[in-house]
């Protein structure tokens, strides 16, 4: 259930505290334990503005978490959006749902994404994580890494970076927030440490800009080729920066952008049938459509409806539909 906006105040104290915009979200869910006793587990996620001179790359600031005392592992997905983030784990340690192995060790910091599948993931013990959103195809590390690297998988934060002091200043970071109680001093943190990165950010790429605003614009219903006719590029110029600033391809940039209007749609309107959203969303039919939104969401259309995400999260019982 989304709740009122709220404020929430961020940096060090004294004058200089900044208020920042946060949309608050909670929901909550019921688990049977193995002893057959029932347990409520609530679940919050914020979001938060960034500071505007770091508001050209950065979306948004996330937390997400869990009260502690529920006895079960917590399930939970990622829905994806074609986003890149900076994810730090302050809880326990978060397992990929699919294999088991180790996806988030404790206490560490990651790059994450972007995704164009769902991801579903398992917390053992406490979870709690804060995350750095980036704007889409404005990530500022590119010339580091080519995102094409990072699709669909994590890999540590201080990977990215070969300076040996920056690796110390993350691992120092990562330490001080397993401290640091509050969201807002936890984010006031890491914006310390993206403010003193941000002078060495190159700009976003200009064609990778108006490519992504050109296809949000046609809510990914775009031919590559037209779309490369229209910014004076040929194809496979196009799919290597792409592949570089974005992570994925044109097409499946597309293919993600046109899951998230649909899933827009379906969530400010109940009264769309299944052919006429496929039709709006410029899908082939209505088996094209549960087909995407199985593959985005792990579920139907009609399932989603009655789970709804918290954020981008599908958590409990509703990740494994």
């Amino acid at each position: 259930m989304e709740s009122s906006p709220a404020i929430a105040r961020c940096g060090n104290s004294g004058p200089n505290w900044r208020y920042l915009y946060v949309t608050n979200y909670e929901a909550s869910d019921i688990f049977r334990t193995s002893a057959g006793k029932v347990e409520k587990q609530s679940l919050y996620y914020q979001q938060v503005q960034p500071n505007p001179i770091l508001a050209s790359f950065i979306q948004c600031y996330w937390a997400i978490g869990a009260d502690a005392q529920a006895p079960p592992p917590l399930d939970h997905g990622v829905i994806p959006g074609g986003y890149t983030d900076f994810v730090f784990n302050i809880g326990d340690q978060i397992q990929s749902g699919d294999s088991d192995s180790v996806f988030f060790d404790k206490t560490r910091s990651f790059v994450a994404g972007p995704f164009d599948r769902f991801l579903r993931l398992r917390a053992q013990g406490q979870f709690e994580s804060l995350g750095v959103r980036f704007n889409l195809g404005k990530a500022p590390f590119f010339s580091i890494l080519p995102l094409r690297a990072l699709r669909n998988c994590v890999i540590p934060l201080d990977t990215i970076w070969a300076d040996r002091d920056i690796k110390a200043e993350i691992n120092a970071l990562e330490l001080h927030l397993a401290h640091v109680e509050g969201i807002g001093e936890r984010i006031s943190c890491v914006e310390r440490f993206l403010m003193k990165r941000s002078r060495h950010w190159k700009e976003p790429d200009a064609i990778v800009t108006q490519a992504v605003g050109l296809i949000e614009e046609s809510q990914g219903q775009i031919e590559v080729k037209a779309l490369a006719a229209s910014l004076q590029i040929s194809g496979r110029r196009l799919e290597r920066k792409f592949e570089r600033h974005v992570g994925l391809s044109p097409k499946a940039f597309c293919r993600v952008t046109r899951f998230r209007q649909t899933k827009s749609l379906l969530e400010q309107s109940g009264e769309l049938n299944g052919c006429d959203l496929a039709y709006a969303c410029g899908y082939y039919d209505q088996t094209h459509l549960i087909h995407e939104f199985r593959l985005f969401t792990g579920q139907t259309p009609v399932r989603y409806e009655s789970v709804r995400p918290v954020g981008f999260f599908l958590y409990g019982n509703h990740a494994n539909c």
